[in-house]
């Protein structure tokens, strides 16, 4: 699969070539993993649709998107022109972005869509039940002083060359600073955090490996 001249490679179990009134799709059956420089994914089974340019990814389907780690029960990616546009999380979305091997950033909601330029992440709105835990820092020194805790009906995340620059919490936002010192083990963590770096393919000849 090309996306913008990047070779998308990708491996399976089974590929299954569909051509229906001229409709064509692939489908991709049982430990699909895929690499491409800038995006990298695992999920059970996944279907690429030509005619509306769409992936989608299920049975614990994971992206790994630069820094963040991207899950849902299911995911769809819209293509335009060769570059991702937008994908659809839900349900049961959630981002992780790993701090240091203690801490991790993390946003969860009840939908989320995310909004791409160039294959990086510009935008995402949570709606529904949104969550937040952010590591909270030093501006000049980069030391650790807390962690925020926020829940809000609805949030919109602002990211710039794919890191993330601004939070609007939107309806009634609810939010708790715990000074690091203080930090619980149960604190660290929204519910159903699963942290699985371990699992993301780092050269095209990792998607063979279980």
């Amino acid at each position: 699969i090309l996306l913008e001249k990047d070779t998308l490679f990708m491996h399976a179990n089974k590929f299954i070539s569909q051509q229906k009134a001229n409709k064509k799709k692939i489908l991709a059956y049982n430990k699909v993993k895929f690499f491409k420089t800038d995006l990298q994914g695992k999920c059970d089974s996944l279907s690429y649709t030509f005619n509306n340019l769409t992936i989608e990814m299920f049975n614990y389907p994971i992206l790994w998107s630069n820094e963040y780690q991207i899950t849902a029960d299911s995911l769809k990616l819209l293509l335009i022109k060769g570059k991702i546009d937008r994908m659809f999380l839900n349900p049961n979305p959630m981002i992780i972005a790993q701090k240091d091997s203690l801490d991790y950033n993390q946003i969860k909601g009840k939908n989320i869509t995310s909004y791409f330029s160039d294959n990086k992440i510009r935008k995402m709105d949570i709606e529904g039940n949104g969550q937040s835990i952010f590591i909270v820092t030093d501006e000049a020194t980069n030391d650790k002083i807390g962690l925020n805790y926020t829940i809000c009906t609805n949030m919109t995340l602002y990211f710039q060359n794919n890191k993330l620059d601004i939070v609007n919490y939107e309806i009634k936002p609810n939010s708790t600073t715990i000074p690091y010192s203080d930090i619980q083990e149960e604190d660290r963590y929204l519910k159903g955090f699963n942290w699985r770096g371990p699992e993301q393919p780092i050269n095209k000849m990792d998607i063979f490996s279980e």
